[in-house]
């Protein structure tokens, strides 16, 4: 749009001014702070637990993990981040770190219901004691004394006009902007024991009563009333106004159906939603156009009219609000189980989806859309929905060419101890196992075994892997072997130089060499007749090798030993990676971008592949139960990666999938904030512009930041105050908590605090202003006075000491000239008696009296 005119462009200005405040005003009030979803139901959801998606993780917090409770009664979130949870234990604040229980001396205390207001202030609903108004600091009380007419309040909320609206069992109150009480006077709902309020988009107020009635507020006046016997709805238990369609409502019941109507046409021609198996509905949300249930024996999503019960959550019992975070996760809260996060987890354990319970794992492997588990008990073959219960064999022989009798894979392995299930570039499996089984290969329903009918120094066998020729190197007790076609080639034990033959892995050299790795002694490498060992001697820490696996891009070998990870050169030179956080290592991986995940008895570590070939300082990215991880590797396990990334790691109590080369954590959603500091013990709050301002006598300043993180992620936090520290501090997230300062001069500072993520590609900075009022002694104008004062002083002091001295030096000269004149009177008297006595030599004595005198 164009303005010609100066009055036009004037108008124009002002119109953008106000566009401008608008969408300012509406992205901060847009903030999902409410304890209902009282909005557009557009807010976003970052994780799908339906079933629909993988990567969810389910965490319930109760009194045995930090919630100071196992029971919930209201959940929301306030605009600067900080999660509120209310219990009959008192209010509590969460903030994706720690739970702190608030101070129950002010009276909040048995907390049924929280609200946010549009000016981000904080209010409490009791059981028994009213409502509390949080503000910055300052808190307002509202009772009975206040004008309640009931200090046992059920539901808050807000009006179109800015009145905040406090439902009680005695009726309902209106709150208004200058924090007056006024009862609503309306005959209907005076003596009402009111079980929820909540605003549609609009700000108009729907609420049910405990004798399931439903009502209409607007403008502070009851704009209609419905009983549900007269609606034909019985048993209404929870409310929720559609938030695309005004007026229309959802009305949850007692049993196992959820009412879709227009309120004010008495719900007529209502739609019903049947969501059995739930029942008895607490609450009803809507996140991105799906409608949320939360009742009394579990959680469910309605999408298409179609309620889908969410499965393999632990909240089942007593569910009784649902709300969404600003990044997107869903928490739910029972009165009975405490609180739930849904959370985005990129490690999905597939045993719990297939519903397999738990059992330890030796090894993977991804093929044609099937996932092979070889365990101690056989083998499990899973396809995209389902376990696959028979693999049918079309032919079974030995190497040899001995027929075996098996019609089916599965049968086949039955009980058999898989160690390990290899992938050829052929498309055939290979499965190493203990017993008569020995080893099989496994070609789309072919299957040939490999034993010590046929050459194998023993029946229990390792691993394989395929040289560069297309033979397969087998390690096994007993040795190791080359098999051609369905030939053994070559045998190395004993009499080929291997003194100790329980070889654990095998890998092969840039020029054919035979590589071994051995349960105690080291490493061999076999260069036609000539043998190389490489042990402690070398520089191995340990003779156990778990794995050895050649990088080609880096022309190197990663070697894996019991206590420590170290590579080889390709002249087999050893590298111990000297300063790798843990030393129990199984398996490591790499990914296309050159990111190691180190496979380890206590979660994967993460570490660019040059960081550790520096074998300098590590700042691995570390995965844990704390963040995601369901279960951590099987010793001397094998763990497959499919094309498309997915690594399936075999665990001691299951299959954890995850795909290592998509980027998971990214902070740029992060909220970083210093909600409030500490003053010698006094909370400082921020002023309009973010900043703060602190007394000059302030001795102690505590300054308090917040990263908000809810997720499972936990990044590093660097932060430093500008102005004093040195050097930046960096922490892990969970572990950035106050940080305080003493004896800070007057003057202006800056808190930094920055949060990268673990990827090293994202950044998320916060600077915030702190202003230490200067003391008088630090004015430039005092100062000015004082070293004017100063000058004074020296001045007048060094003008007495002149004074004195020439004072003195006035008086040192005056008797100079009384001596000399007493000398010299005594001279003439010396001549003249002199001269009385000295007859005929007046001038010589003249002559030498005028000498003396000139000479004093």
């Amino acid at each position: 749009m164009k303005y010609k005119g100066k009055k036009e462009r004037k108008i124009g200005r002002i119109i953008v001014f106000f566009l401008s405040m608008a969408l300012i005003m509406g992205h901060v009030l847009g903030t999902p702070v409410c304890v209902r979803a009282e909005g557009s139901g557009g807010q976003k959801i970052t994780v799908d637990p339906t079933g629909r998606s993988e990567g969810f993780a389910a965490i319930m917090y109760d009194n045995t993990n930090g919630l100071p409770t196992s029971e919930a009664n209201a959940i929301l979130q306030t605009e600067e981040g900080f999660l509120w949870i209310g219990s009959y234990s008192g209010l509590i604040r969460y903030d994706g770190s720690t739970f702190v229980r608030m101070d129950s001396t002010t009276g909040i205390a048995s907390v049924v219901c929280l609200f946010a207001d549009s000016r981000n202030r904080l209010w409490v609903g009791t059981n028994d004691s009213g409502a509390m108004m949080l503000d910055r600091g300052k808190e307002v009380h509202f009772g009975k004394a206040d004008g309640l007419k009931s200090a046992s309040v059920r539901s808050i909320t807000e009006d179109a006009a800015g009145n905040v609206i406090i439902a009680t069992t005695h009726g309902i109150a209106m709150v208004d902007q200058e924090l007056k009480v006024k009862l609503l006077d309306e005959p209907q709902i005076n003596e009402e024991y009111v079980r929820e309020i909540t605003a549609d988009a609009d700000g108009r107020i729907y609420g049910i009563t405990m004798n399931e009635a439903v009502f209409i507020l607007d403008n502070g006046k009851l704009a209609g009333f419905y009983e549900g016997s007269m609606m034909g709805i019985p048993s209404i238990h929870a409310i929720y106004p559609d938030p695309k369609n005004p007026g229309y409502v959802y009305l949850g019941t007692k049993d196992t159906e959820i009412y879709y109507g227009k309120l004010e046409d008495g719900m007529k021609n209502a739609k019903v939603i049947d969501i059995s198996p739930l029942s008895y509905v607490n609450d009803v949300a809507m996140f991105q156009d799906q409608l949320w249930v939360c009742a009394d024996n579990g959680i469910g999503v309605i999408d298409d009219g179609k309620c889908k019960k969410l499965e393999h959550v632990p909240m089942t019992h007593s569910v009784e609000k649902v709300i969404t975070d600003y990044q997107g996760n869903l928490w739910f809260i029972s009165s009975r189980q405490g609180v739930m996060k849904i959370v985005p987890d990129q490690f999905m354990n597939v045993f719990e989806r297939y519903d397999l319970g738990s059992d330890v794992v030796n090894s993977t492997c991804y093929l044609d859309g099937y996932l092979y588990v070889g365990m101690d008990r056989g083998l499990l073959v899973l396809d995209q929905e389902k376990e696959v219960e028979s693999l049918p064999i079309k032919s079974a022989v030995t190497a040899s060419g001995q027929a075996i009798p098996a019609t089916d894979l599965v049968e086949l392995l039955s009980g058999c101890r898989i160690r390990s299930i290899i992938r050829d570039s052929k498309n055939r499996l290979w499965f190493s196992t203990y017993g008569e089984n020995s080893l099989l290969r496994y070609d789309h329903g072919n299957v040939v075994r490999f034993s010590t009918n046929d050459g194998l120094p023993s029946n229990r066998v390792r691993t394989v892997i395929e040289r560069k020729d297309g033979s397969i190197l087998v390690a096994c007790t007993g040795g190791a072997v080359v098999i051609e076609g369905d030939k053994i080639k070559e045998v190395y034990n004993e009499r080929a130089g291997i003194t100790n033959t329980e070889v654990l892995t095998v890998s092969e050299g840039e020029n054919g060499d035979v590589i071994l790795g051995t349960d105690g002694d080291g490493i061999y490498v076999i260069q036609g007749k000539n043998i190389i060992h490489v042990g402690a001697d070398e520089g191995l820490q340990s003779g156990v090798i778990m794995r050895i696996k050649r990088d080609e891009k880096r022309k190197r070998f990663w070697v894996v030993a019991s206590n420590s990870i170290a590579y080889l050169t390709e002249d087999y030179k050893v590298a111990t990676i000297q300063k790798f956080p843990y030393p129990n290592n199984f398996d490591l991986v790499e990914n296309s971008k050159g990111d190691v995940w180190v496979l380890s008895s206590n979660g994967i570590y993460v570490v660019k592949a040059e960081e550790l070939l520096k074998n300098e300082e590590i700042s691995p990215t570390f995965y844990s139960m704390d963040n995601g991880l369901s279960g951590v590797a099987t010793s001397n396990s094998y763990s497959d990666v499919s094309p498309e990334g997915d690594l399936f790691i075999a665990c001691s109590s299951g299959v954890v999938k995850v795909n290592v080369e998509k980027t998971f954590e990214n902070v740029d959603d992060v909220k970083l904030a210093v909600p409030f500091l500490e003053a010698d013990g006094e909370m400082i709050y921020p002023d309009g512009s973010g900043s703060f301002t602190i007394p000059s006598g302030t001795k102690k300043l505590t300054i308090y930041g917040y990263a908000y993180v809810y997720t499972l992620l936990n990044p590093e936090v660097t932060y430093y105050l500008k102005g004093f520290d040195k050097e930046p501090m960096t922490v892990k997230n969970k572990e950035f908590n106050e940080v305080s300062y003493t004896n800070l001069h007057g003057g202006t500072y800056y808190f930094v605090i920055q949060m990268n993520d673990q990827s090293g590609d994202g950044v998320k900075e916060l600077s915030v202003k702190i202003v230490k009022k200067k003391a008088l002694y630090e004015l430039i104008w005092f100062q000015v006075l004082c070293l004017l004062l100063l000058f004074g002083i020296i001045a007048c002091v060094v003008l007495h000491y002149v004074k004195r001295k020439t004072k003195a030096l006035l008086k040192k000269q005056e008797e100079d000239k009384l001596l000399i004149r007493q000398i010299t009177e005594a001279f003439a008297m010396t001549i003249d008696m002199k001269d009385r006595y000295t007859k005929g030599h007046s001038t010589r004595v003249a002559d030498y009296t005028a000498m003396l005198a000139k000479e004093l």
